[in-house]
């Protein structure tokens, strides 16, 4: 359901108005965590935690490994700290509820804010043969294969009126940079990794509906096309940070190869074995990232 741009702002203000209430910092990056990825905000010091239930129109995750919290605080290590952060313990896809305006919600409220920076992780199919489970890939760009439009966000979704970011989004067809992914971004991803010794990969993230996973047919159209991680998440997040005039960067975690490249039957249990594996390796890097970013 297509909620018109004045209702949402409403049901947005009144999401705002009850996060405010018990939080006072403002936050300058925002992260969602993907399936199996959640644990790395119990990093984050002089944390608050507000459950998304408590939130008055904020939607509901219904998947195992999306815990359905938002979590403020910082990254600490000695005297370094990164910005304010956002962090989103879990996200909603479009297969559970069949709105993308609940999907895109969290990065509207995450803008109102006051956020500038978006990090969207996901936990992925890999459809290279030189992937395994376990590996990191940096998005260096999206395609999707939904047949879906993302909605434009309401037109006074940036943080403050008189913000030099603030887009007046016409009601149809709004366009996004031809550049996606923000790639000084991108680059101090890698640039974070190599200090720490983790190997990325780079490649393409392509997401489709879901629920059920793809056919060993649909993977080698996919590989074909150029894809290198598929999934059931993420673009929609992307697409609208960037009408919003944030920069974004994310990261998949190689989770399982697809099917054709893999010769046993998927389970979203693979996938959060596979999450909590790789759990050290992730966490490192996000703290590297967080304590670079300023």
């Amino acid at each position: 359901m297509i909620i018109d741009p004045v209702r949402l702002e409403d049901r947005l203000e009144e999401s705002l108005a009850h996060i405010r209430s018990l939080v006072r910092l403002k936050p300058r990056i925002a992260l969602i965590l993907g399936s199996g990825l959640g644990q790395f905000a119990e990093e984050l010091t002089n944390k608050r935690v507000i459950p998304s239930a408590d939130i008055p129109f904020y939607p509901r995750s219904t998947v195992p490994g999306h815990a359905g919290r938002l979590v403020f605080g910082k990254i600490a290590s000695g005297r370094s700290s990164s910005p304010p952060l956002l962090v989103f313990q879990g996200r909603v896809h479009y297969y559970e509820s069949s709105d993308l305006q609940e999907v895109i919600y969290p990065v509207l409220v995450a803008r109102k804010l006051g956020a500038s920076v978006l990090l969207v992780t996901n936990a992925a199919g890999g459809l290279q043969h030189s992937f395994k489970p376990g590996d990191l890939m940096v998005l260096r760009d999206f395609l999707s294969f939904s047949l879906l439009p993302v909605p434009a966000p309401p037109a006074s979704s940036s943080p403050a009126k008189k913000s030099p970011l603030r887009l007046s989004l016409p009601s149809r067809a709004p366009r996004i940079p031809a550049a996606s992914m923000d790639v000084l971004l991108n680059e101090q991803i890698q640039k974070g990794a190599r200090s720490i010794g983790v190997k990325l990969k780079e490649g393409t993230y392509c997401w489709l509906q879901g629920p059920s996973y793809e056919t060993a047919a649909e993977i080698e159209m996919l590989r074909r096309l150029g894809v290198d991680a598929v999934g059931m998440s993420t673009v929609p997040e992307i697409v609208t940070a960037l009408r919003l005039g944030m920069r974004v960067a994310g990261i998949s975690l190689i989770s399982n190869l697809a099917t054709g490249l893999n010769p046993e039957r998927l389970s979203h249990e693979e996938v959060t074995l596979a999450a909590e594996q790789a759990k050290p390796t992730f966490t490192k890097l996000l703290k590297k990232i967080l304590l670079t970013l300023k």
